[in-house]
């Protein structure tokens, strides 16, 4: 599976969360700070963004 690494928005750590081929976006949370947060895929294949769920 690959992987989906992104920055926490609220305090800055490099999470990583393995996601379905094909997947798109996912819901995770920070391991440091437990902020949720949605994450979707960038143009880079490792690093995706993230933002706060609405």
């Amino acid at each position: 599976m690959p992987t989906a690494e992104w920055i926490c928005t609220s305090c800055g750590a490099t999470n990583r969360k393995l996601v379905a081929p094909g997947q798109k976006e996912v819901d995770d949370k920070c391991v440091t700070c437990h902020t949720k947060h949605r994450v979707t895929e960038d143009e880079r294949p490792v690093r995706w963004q993230a933002r706060p769920p609405k």
